[in-house]
């Protein structure tokens, strides 16, 4: 078999060369708050050189403004105890000094931006020390501008309105990456539920196959041990038939293994036959199947399952399948009471159920009926549908002609 190849994309995920989109996510943030801090501290650096600030004022706001950058690796959990103190008592420091001192308060975005980090991070994440927080940055501001209300309210909303904004840049970005974080859950819980699924509609698959088959070979070698003695010739053709159905199943299994088996109602149908068939029970097929039925597979798994239950918990000896544009019916003769364990026919009643079908069961007078109703097909093409309806006339019609074949 010549080795398959995996395309670029899909290789590099396998190998690890891209990260996961959470990872991606929570780097752009991050890298996005560290460049806005180290941006920051260079452009107020800038504008203090501009303003003939002292050089021990520059080389602070470079310092703090180091600290801040490093705290913004933390935005999403709590930083080193030591960092997260040193900066903001470093920040507020510098606050304090710049305004005291009569210079641009812009420096105010250090204290205000390790605020919102240590405000929107556990274990400070309330309300009451961003009230704290507002209260110290406002201390210098009462300080240099009591004597002049009008200059003192002014600057009193200027500081409230910045230091808030600060807080909603960081308050505003947790709660975006929290909705993230929900949708890569949300995502990671979709994709377990469809390898469930899929594991789910593998096994019951798997079940059909199996199930039947072995139950089958098992009735045909019990009938090749009854007659061994008195017509070995019978008991050949019993083992015979039950090794063409254990190599077959073996075929089935390989195909549903690689993905390459599909289900068809005219399909299931003669294999059904040649079950009801080879376990000696007479077998009527009427009606026109249901052709080009979009549940055309469902009305295939209905009639595999109820020739299963029927082989496997029924004395039957009489077996009809009424075939309708829109339902498939299988009646036997063989249940005496009703019949438990039917755990696929209800699995098969909830995927009828999702499209707008329906899997009813009765019991009357020991006849045992099964029942698959659909929401009406579309309209095949002319063509198909005569070809396919004659086709499957004749068939039942040889069917219905057939006789018991007891063993």
């Amino acid at each position: 078999m010549p080795r398959r190849t995996l395309p670029a994309r899909t290789a590099s995920l396998v190998t690890g060369s891209r990260l996961p989109p959470l990872a991606r996510m929570r780097r752009y943030v991050t890298w996005s708050f560290v460049g806005l801090a180290a941006f920051y501290t260079v452009v107020f650096g800038t504008i203090l050189v501009v303003e003939g600030a002292s050089p021990t004022l520059v080389a602070a706001v470079g310092a703090v403004g180091a600290l801040v950058t490093a705290q913004s690796f933390f935005w999403e959990r709590r930083g080193p105890w030591w960092l997260t103190v040193s900066t903001l008592f470093t920040s507020y420091g510098l606050w304090l000094t710049v305004l005291l001192g009569g210079q641009n308060f812009v420096v105010l975005f250090f204290f205000g931006i390790t605020l919102g980090y240590v405000t929107t991070t556990a274990p400070l994440a309330a309300p009451r020390w961003l009230v704290a927080g507002l209260v110290l940055a406002l201390v210098p501001v009462v300080l240099t501008s009591a004597d002049d209300p009008p200059v003192l309210v002014a600057q009193i909303v200027a500081v409230v309105l910045a230091v808030l904004a600060m807080y909603g840049v960081c308050r505003l970005n947790r709660y975006a990456f929290d909705l993230y974080l929900e949708i890569d859950l949300a995502r990671e819980t979709q994709s377990e539920l469809a390898v469930m699924r899929e594991r789910y509609r593998f096994s019951v698959d798997l079940h059909d196959i199996q199930g039947q088959a072995l139950h089958v070979s098992r009735l045909q070698l019990q009938l090749a041990d009854k007659t061994l003695d008195r017509d070995p010739a019978a008991a050949r053709q019993h083992l015979r038939e039950a090794e063409q159905l254990i190599a077959q199943t073996i075929a089935e299994t390989r195909r549903l293994a690689y993905g390459e088996r599909t289900l068809t109602l005219a399909g299931e149908l003669a294999n059904s036959t040649e079950l009801i068939r080879a376990a000696g029970i007479e077998l009527e097929v009427t009606g026109v199947p249901p052709v080009g039925h979009p549940a055309d597979d469902l009305f295939g798994h209905v009639v595999r399952e109820a020739t299963t239950n029927l082989l496997r918990h029924a004395q039957a000896e009489r077996v009809t399948i009424v075939l309708g544009p829109e339902s498939v019916q299988v009646v036997n003769d063989g249940a005496a009471e009703p019949m438990r364990g039917l755990s696929g026919l209800a699995r098969l009643g909830e995927r009828f159920g999702a499209v707008g079908g329906t899997v009813t069961t009765r019991l009357a007078g020991g006849d045992f009926r099964v029942e698959a109703r659909a929401a009406a097909a579309e309209a095949a093409r002319p063509t198909a549908t005569a070809t396919a309806t004659a086709t499957t006339r004749s068939g039942a019609a040889r069917e219905t002609s057939t006789g018991r074949s007891r063993a």
